[in-house]
């Protein structure tokens, strides 16, 4: 059964001393959606400080990748399709969409000895 991914909201920026009247802003509608064929949801403790692989499930791919670090840092070494192992160091959120090179393999490294989870969603298009 089909699911549809959905990222929705805005971002923006805003001068702590105030807007002045007419002036540009650094804000952005956020309006993304996907429809998925798998999905995979998990929550991993990191107990060790050598890198931990995370389970793709039944995902042959993921196109949609959402990391949410709790405890501290967090590296995430991202494999895509293009071949290439990129390492991304993150301590809330990464978020991440590629639909023309989707992600193979990740795994993740906590900083030495402090415990930390990572939430992981990983969802491969139709």
């Amino acid at each position: 059964m089909a699911d549809r991914y959905t990222l929705s909201g805005s971002y923006g920026f805003d001068p702590l001393d105030g807007v002045l009247s007419f002036a540009p802003v650094d804000t952005a509608p956020i309006d993304e959606s996907l429809v998925c064929k798998n999905k995979q949801i998990a929550s991993l403790d990191l107990s060790v400080d050598t890198p931990v692989a995370v389970a793709f499930g039944g995902l042959a791919n993921a196109h949609i990748v959402l990391l949410k670090a709790i405890g501290g840092p967090v590296v995430a070494r991202l494999t895509s399709a293009a071949g290439s192992v990129q390492s991304v160091p993150f301590d809330t959120y990464l978020i991440l969409m590629s639909l023309g090179s989707p992600i193979t393999a990740i795994d993740l490294t906590r900083t030495p000895a402090t415990p930390t989870s990572v939430r992981v969603v990983l969802a491969e298009k139709a």
